[in-house]
């Protein structure tokens, strides 16, 4: 018995002996984003359009400055979690929903758009004009509404998957081979219309990439590759402060961190439309 914890403890011994601190890192996606010549003509002669955003399942007699109130937003990525379990407990599974506020998403383009110098108009009145003249064309909806341009919010997408097989020790760098890590980014996409030509002059496609500048974790070597687990650890000199905040070696991709992402991408956009 004795001959038996000696074993387990050596085997312990070596696992932590072969640990390293390690860190993953994705490169960024490029963003695609296209902008018609006639688009330049329109804003150099208004600079300040008239702008409105339009959203997915914006429901009808709502307006941007009405709240939510007993309405609940829809949750954007429902994510399955497969529980680990033994005997009885093995293969549990329920469902996890991530909690993200579409209402502030859409708030904080609209409060971007309106810094950089665009006349915000209210969405929801908007989406009632388009309810009430379903077959009203584009020059028409212009004279009713007084908006230059749509922004669509074609899709925003909460849950693109990452992957890498590559780890770098915190040492000196170094790559490792490491079995395959995942980890959760995110896309925003949008079309801009004109309104009084029904013309489309913009897309623009940006995407939120995590662990850019390097999400913390253990290396083990096991095998031919190795592994790599998420885990927070500080470098020598980093305030105590710092693990107060983030705990976790990786990226979650809170309200406020999509937030933060949905407004960069609205400056990326608008920079590119002038």
């Amino acid at each position: 018995m004795k001959h038996k914890y000696v074993l387990v403890l050596f085997l312990i011994i070596i696992q932590f002996g072969c640990s390293k601190r390690a860190v993953v890192r994705f490169t960024q996606r490029a963003p695609e984003l296209t902008s018609a010549d006639v688009l330049t003509e329109i804003m150099l002669v208004n600079k300040a359009p008239r702008i409105v955003l339009r959203v997915p399942n914006t429901r009808k007699g709502v307006t941007n400055t009405q709240g939510t109130g007993s309405h609940q937003s829809n949750v954007i990525n429902p994510v399955l979690v497969k529980q680990a379990g033994s005997g009885r407990a093995a293969a549990k599974v329920q469902y996890v929903e991530s909690q993200y506020d579409e209402t502030a998403l859409y708030n904080a383009i609209e409060k971007q758009l309106f810094k950089e110098g665009f006349s915000v108009r209210d969405r929801g009145l908007f989406n009632q004009v388009l309810d009430d003249n379903a077959s009203l064309d584009y020059s028409k909806i212009k004279e009713l509404t007084n908006t230059d341009l749509i922004l669509e919010l074609v899709s925003l997408e909460s849950s693109v998957g990452y992957r890498t097989n590559v780890c770098y020790l915190e040492a000196d760098d170094a790559p490792k081979i490491i079995n395959e890590y995942r980890n959760q980014g995110a896309s925003v996409e949008f079309k801009l219309v004109h309104v009084k030509t029904n013309e489309i002059v913009g897309t623009y496609k940006i995407h939120y990439t995590p662990c850019l500048e390097g999400c913390r974790g253990i290396y083990t070597k096991k095998g031919t590759n190795g592994t790599f687990i998420s885990s927070f650890w500080l470098r020598p000199g980093e305030k105590e402060q710092l693990q107060k905040l983030n705990r976790k070696g990786y990226e979650d991709l809170d309200q406020d961190r999509l937030e933060a992402f949905i407004t960069d991408a609205t400056q990326q956009l608008v920079k590119t439309m002038r």
